[in-house]
């Protein structure tokens, strides 16, 4: 059986005036799968914690106890993120004459949304080449997880902006090139 081409996930849309790019979170439905499962041991962890701490009374003398809550509870918190960014998750690229906007979000709930100016935007490529699924190769911990990172990036000033997380090389050269096909972004010297 011949193997269909892969479509992508981003969808473009275009008017005569803003290019707009909308590429939902990748689905990594074995840490969805397991960050759901884990998340019942961490509820159990979590609840008999609190009832130990609030049947001790003495909130001053388990300080271990506080301190292990703490963590685990952010670590709960953490994988909650996770999950959420992962099924509802998407970033969008709003360009214009003027300015690129970054943004991302869940739904249509936007918690990072960031502006470039388009004439200070240089270099837009791909990301070097790189073993994307190795946590060694990465720079930071939310690449690992998918929540940060991207394909494609563009030099802004003294800083590398990256976007398009979790797509797959040929469809970030796709990206950019139709970036560069509707004269949103031309090559400067």
């Amino acid at each position: 059986m011949i193997e269909q081409p892969y479509d992508g996930r981003a969808k473009i849309e275009s008017d005569s005036v803003t290019l707009r790019i909308i590429i939902p979170s990748k689905k990594n439905w074995f840490l969805i799968i397991f960050l759901f499962f884990w998340m019942g041991g961490w509820f159990m962890g979590e609840t008999n914690a609190i009832s130990s701490l609030m049947k001790s009374g003495a909130f001053v003398f388990d300080a271990f106890m506080v301190f292990w809550l703490a963590g685990w509870t952010f670590g709960g918190l953490f994988a909650i993120v996770i999950i959420v960014w992962s099924l509802l998750g998407r970033e969008t690229v709003t360009i214009d004459s003027n300015v690129w906007q970054l943004e991302k979000g869940i739904l249509d709930f936007s918690f990072s949304k960031k502006q470039y100016e388009t004439a200070s935007i240089k270099k837009l490529e791909l990301s070097p080449e790189k073993d994307e699924d190795s946590i060694f190769q990465q720079k930071k911990i939310g690449d690992f997880w998918g929540i940060t990172g991207g394909r494609v990036y563009f030099d802004y000033g003294m800083k590398t902006i990256k976007f398009a997380i979790g797509v797959d090389n040929a469809e970030a050269r796709y990206i950019i090139e139709e970036i560069k096909k509707r004269n949103y972004y031309k090559d400067k010297e």
